[in-house]
């Protein structure tokens, strides 16, 4: 299978190429943030997928007729906190004070990853939402200053990478994941991507 992905991420890629999946790469020029307000307007869900529907728009145009024969693949993460005063959108932080902050916010609390995914064939899309749902153990301080300074994560929402999980000895700081499947944590939930793929006439990699 070769898919053209919509999305600059790295991490949705090696999903894919992981998968068996050949991966042409665009990234979209949008500005991601421009939309955070729908979190409480319209909910997470609606963001994800409005995101994911801009993505796709923005390379389109781009593509060559070659690409544009391809399935091309759009998706976007929204990551929310909810808490007693509303919910909270989870970000990419740029400085380590930053992440080791969202970090602690996050430490001994449950939060949605939610994924809006699309895909176009020609004229034809398919569209769909996958939820995950992330637990964190209570995390001390030090725990958080350390993986901060060893990971950096600042290329993630919530500030944090799951295949981190573990490493480097240390404990694990995920103590559950609730969804479908676990490439949902990372932004490309493969069986929601082979059923959308399906609505459209493809199989999925074999």
């Amino acid at each position: 299978m070769h898919l053209l992905l919509a999305s600059g991420s790295t991490y949705r890629r090696d999903v894919l190429v992981d998968a068996g999946v050949q991966v042409t790469q665009v990234a979209p020029e949008i500005d991601e943030r421009v939309l955070d307000d729908w979190l409480v307007t319209h909910g997470a869900e609606a963001l994800a997928a409005e995101l994911a529907v801009r993505k796709l728009d923005a390379v389109l145009p781009t593509l060559t007729a070659a690409e544009r024969a391809l399935p091309v693949v759009a998706a976007d993460q929204v990551g929310v906190l909810d808490t007693a005063t509303g919910p909270v959108l989870l970000t990419k932080c740029a400085t380590a004070d930053s992440a080791t902050a969202q970090l602690r916010r996050l430490s001994g609390t449950t939060h949605r990853l939610v994924n809006g995914v699309i895909v176009a064939m020609g004229e034809r899309r398919a569209a769909g939402i996958d939820v995950q749902e992330v637990t964190f153990r209570h995390l001390s301080a030090e725990e958080i200053e350390r993986y901060v300074a060893w990971a950096k994560p600042f290329d993630t929402s919530g500030s944090y990478r799951i295949e981190d999980d573990g490493t480097a000895g240390a404990e694990p700081f995920v103590v559950r994941v609730a969804g479908e499947d676990r490439t949902g944590v990372t932004g490309m939930p493969l069986p929601l991507l082979w059923r959308l793929l399906a609505q459209l006439g493809v199989g999925p990699p074999g």
